[in-house]
Order: structure tokens, then C-alpha cells, then sequence
């Protein structure tokens, strides 16, 4: 830090150094808690366990490091073996697997939750090149990272939260700036179409964004962007929608990509289903969108605010809304998307309440306390980021799984004969299939695309017990299941045990039991 003078302020030395910049920066209050938001925006990102499908992802990605190819055929179901696989997301599942041989689960939470960090990143630059303060676009951020939460940690589909806030970036930076920009597109979605069958929205808002520009060259309404770099940005679209088409399956990817949503909504998965306010977790999204609409109200009342909002933004934010309301999957995707026009919208409505209020927010000169003060903001945000760390580690460490998954359960199923038909809760299968395949086979797991609706529907009718035909212990008499790993309390269990079923061990709230009484069922070691 600069002397100070006798005044206690920074003594002027005529040169901007590192460390001034850094004292003034920290001395701006608002500043200072944008810095702090931003770094708290890592916790909404790291989450270690919240999501049991990262184990069959895990599997997944060893499976083709080990065969040297993409599946094309359902592997871990034995109710589905061979059904049709588009593994879309198989260059994560690899990227996952290299990074647990590496460093472990808590690597790839931690990997993951920077990867959906920089989409925050990815929102302050678009919203920045919107010329808002720091207040506001903390504030945004916060919010948005709050709204987003729910469906942010260890998952595939983090690639495109990520992805669609970076290229909306790049295209809204080609046709501000032209030269190389457009050019990033079509390697980005070469990369993304292997990462996650997202890419598609990211086609989309990429292409809103483009056509937003060609409708103002037709109204003639509005700065328009160089006629050059417009072109630029739609060729460059136009390659990467080629380029998109270099996976393992081919332009049938789009097929899937499409179709997929209308397919996992006619199942009882909550991700794949509208949003359910009443749920506290999804608060933030609702005072998101409800803010949103307030903002838009009052914009569209004042001209002079509604001069200053981009046509691309509100041609975005449409589809990114229904996105949002259609299913929760898609609400973290919606909220990169909309949050710009949020923070510019918050921003605006604010100056104008402080220009007729006659408030003037004067240059603010760095002092030791201000500074200090700033300091101690930042810091609250980097402990909260590290005691958060600590707790992902403890997560992903073998007493943390244990705490978490019935693995003393999933050890003794590892001491039976091959070949084991195991029906398990959906929470649980990709847990078993990490731990034991090809040892062991599931019922159902989280990959339930290509399960199908049917397997989806009996799983659900021998969870509940069905009595009536097909019933529970007919679906798993002509499934061949060997064994079941399932709540306690359910009904089943007392089912099973009543028609020849063993209770093999009793693993916290879950129970292991075989068909009749195999060997490697009879002696019991406690969990």
C-alpha cells in the first residue's frame, strides 16, 4: 500500500502501481462486494455428491478408456441390455474418469465446480460490456448463482450451462469487434457436441443473436454492427453447426438433442419436469423471474430505458424463459442467458431513481480504513470458499461415500458369484454399477434414455409393491433379479422375505437381500 500522508491518505505519487490499483479497487465499497460475490459464486458450483449419476459417468468413461471406443449399446441394465445408447456425454465421461484416476471425486467436484464458475465469469463480461455498475452486477450474480444452484455440481450438463454463456461472449464480441472472434465458434462446438448434446441451445441463442442483427438492418432501427463482421459471425455459425456433426453419432446427435426433453418428461424425474415453487430450492429462481418481469414492466413504460436494451437480449430471454419453466434441468442454462439483460435492466432502473432523487455517487479516494474495510469483504468471501472446500473433501473421502451410499452393503453384494441381476434404488444403481460391474448388472439407472418408459414404469411398479398384475415380484421373477438393495422401510421388503427372499445385511437405511439363500448370503457381517 502507498504511504500514507499526514491526512491519512494514500500519498500521489504520479504512478499507478499494481498495489494502488489493487487499494483502490478494495476501497470502493460496492467493488469490493462484487469481488466477494464472484468468489462466493464458486460455492454455488461444488457440490461433490448431490448428483448420484457422476458414478455411473465415472464407469462409463473407464469403459471406454479401457475398450478404446464410444458404446453404441446399453451396458449396466439387465432389463435393457442392448437397447439403443447415445452416449452424448462421453468425452465428459472420459474427461471425469481421467480426473477420479487422478485426484479422486473431490478433483472432479472441484474441476467441475471452476467450469461452472467461469459462466458467472462469462455473465459479468457480457454484462459489463453493458455498462453497469458494480452493485448491480453483484447483485445479479448473486442471484443468479442462488437461481442456479439447484442443478449446478458434478454433472455433464455443467459443460453447457458453461458453454452457452461463452459463446454468447464470442458472438456478441464478433459482432462488436469482428476480426478473429467468429472463428473460436466452430472449434468450440466441434469440442462442446462431445461434451454434452447442449450444444444445441448454444446453436440457437448464437443464431438469436445473429438474427436479431439482421432484423435491425432490415427495420433499420438501431446501431447496427459492421455489415463484415455480421457476415463473419453467420458463416461462422453455419460451420459449427457442421462442425457439431462430428461425434460418434453423427448428425443423428441433433435428432436426440431434440427429441430427448419430450421424451424424459413423460417420467417421474424431477430434473425433467416444470419447476415446483413451492419448493425452497427453487426460490431464488422464482424471485429471479419475477424480478425480471417487474423490471421489463418498467422499461417498457420508460422510453428512454427501453432505447437502451439490446434486441438480441429480448430475443433471448423469451425462449430462455419458456426453457426455464419447461423443465428444471434447463433453469441454470436460462439464468446464464437472462441474467445480462437483469443486471442492465437493475442497473438502469437505479440511475434513474437516483438522478430524480438528485443522488451523485462522488470518485472515491482510497483510505487505510476503506481499504481495509474492502479487504475484510473479500477475505469473509475466500474463508466461506475455503471451509466449503473442506467440506467437499470430507464428502469425497471413503467415509463420506459411506455416509452417503450403502457401501458396506455394496461390499458384501462384491462377495457374490457373477452375474448378478440387482434391483436397486435409483439413487443407489449408479453407486453399484462404479463399484461392481460387470460383476453385477441394475435394474434402472439414471441413464433412463435409453432405458425407456418401460423399464422407467416397472421400476416404479415393483418400488411401490404393485399388487396387481404385472406385479412387483412378477417383474422381478421375469427379470431374473437376483438380488435387491432398497429402503427399509419399503413394503417390498417384508414381500421379498415372505416368498423366499434372504436378508442378507442391513446397511443404515437400506437393506441388501438375495433370491432364496445363496451361500455368499448366509454368513452375516454387520455393517
Amino acid at each position: 500500500m502507498p504511504t500514507p500522508s499526514p491526512n491519512g491518505q494514500p500519498r500521489d505519487t504520479g504512478r499507478s502501481t499494481p498495489g494502488r490499483r489493487i487499494a483502490a479497487f478494495l476501497a470502493d465499497p460496492q467493488r469490493a462486494l462484487l469481488a466477494a460475490v464472484l468468489v462466493l459464486a464458486f460455492v454455488a458450483c461444488l457440490d461433490v455428491l448431490q448428483d448420484p449419476d457422476i458414478w455411473w459417468h465415472l464407469r462409463l468413461g473407464r469403459w471406454i478408456l479401457d475398450n478404446h471406443r464410444v458404446p453404441t449399446g446399453e451396458l449396466f441394465s439387465y432389463t435393457a441390455n442392448g437397447h439403443a445408447f447415445t452416449a452424448h456425454e462421453w468425452l465428459t465421461d472420459v474427461f471425469f474418469s481421467l480426473l477420479n484416476s487422478v485426484g479422486g471425486l473431490l478433483l472432479v467436484a472441484l474441476v467441475m465446480a471452476a467450469v461452472g464458475w467461469s459462466a458467472f465469469a462469462a455473465i459479468a463480461i457480457r454484462a459489463r460490456a453493458r455498462m453497469v455498475g458494480a452493485f448491480p452486477l453483484a447483485v445479479g450474480i448473486a442471484l443468479a448463482a442462488k437461481a442456479a444452484q439447484t442443478v449446478l455440481g458434478t454433472r455433464p450438463q455443467v459443460m453447457s450451462v458453461a458453454l452457452v454463456c461463452w459463446t454468447l461472449v464470442v458472438a456478441e464480441q464478433s459482432l462488436r469487434r469482428g476480426g478473429r472472434w467468429p472463428w473460436l465458434l466452430p472449434p468450440l462446438f466441434l469440442l462442446w457436441a462431445n461434451l454434452h448434446a447442449g450444444f444445441i441451445a448454444g446453436l440457437g441463442f448464437t443464431g438469436i443473436v445473429a438474427g436479431s442483427e439482421v432484423i435491425k438492418r432490415l427495420l433499420r432501427k438501431g446501431d447496427v454492427a459492421p455489415i463484415t463482421n455480421l457476415r463473419k459471425l453467420i458463416i461462422a455459425i453455419a460451420l459449427s453447426a457442421a462442425a457439431a456433426c462430428i461425434n460418434p453419432a453423427g448428425p443423428a446427435l441433433y435428432r436426440f438433442a431434440l427429441t430427448v426433453s419430450a421424451t424424459e418428461r413423460q417420467k417421474s424425474i424431477v430434473e425433467w419436469q416444470p419447476p415446483d415453487f413451492s419448493q425452497p430450492a427453487l426460490w431464488p429462481l422464482l424471485a429471479f423471474l419475477v424480478t425480471l418481469a417487474l423490471l421489463v414492466v418498467i422499461a417498457v413504460v420508460h422510453p428512454r430505458l427501453r432505447a437502451r436494451i439490446r434486441l438480441s437480449d429480448v430475443l433471448t430471454t423469451v425462449p430462455a424463459v419458456v426453457l426455464a419453466l419447461y423443465a428444471v434441468r434447463y433453469t441454470a442454462i436460462a439464468v446464464g442467458v437472462i441474467t445480462p439483460l437483469w443486471i442492465q435492466l437493475t442497473s438502469l432502473v437505479g440511475s434513474e431513481i437516483a438522478t430524480r432523487r438528485g443522488f451523485h455517487r462522488a470518485p472515491r479516494i482510497p483510505t487505510r480504513p476503506g481499504v481495509i474495510a474492502g479487504a475484510v469483504i473479500v477475505g469473509a468471501g475466500v474463508a466461506v470458499v475455503g471451509l466449503t472446500v473442506v467440506q467437499a473433501s470430507n464428502d469425497a473421502s471413503n467415509a463420506g461415500v459411506a455416509r452417503a451410499y450403502p457401501a458396506c452393503a455394496v461390499a458384501r453384494l462384491g462377495t457374490a458369484p457373477p452375474t448378478q441381476r440387482v434391483f436397486v434404488t435409483y439413487g443407489d444403481a449408479g453407486f453399484v454399477i462404479d463399484r461392481l460391474w460387470n460383476q453385477s448388472t441394475v435394474y434402472e439407472y439414471g441413464e433412463s434414455i435409453s432405458l425407456g418408459l418401460d423399464v422407467f414404469t416397472d421400476y416404479i411398479r415393483v418400488s411401490a409393491d404393485a399388487q396387481n398384475s404385472p406385479s412387483a415380484l412378477d417383474l422381478l421373477d421375469s427379470s431374473g433379479t437376483t438380488a435387491a438393495l432398497i429402503d427399509d422401510n419399503w413394503s417390498l421388503v417384508s414381500a421379498l422375505e415372505h416368498n423366499g427372499w434372504s436378508l442378507v445385511v442391513h446397511d443404515h437405511t437400506k437393506v441388501l437381500l438375495a433370491r432364496g439363500s445363496p451361500q455368499w448370503a448366509r454368513s452375516v457381517a454387520p455393517c
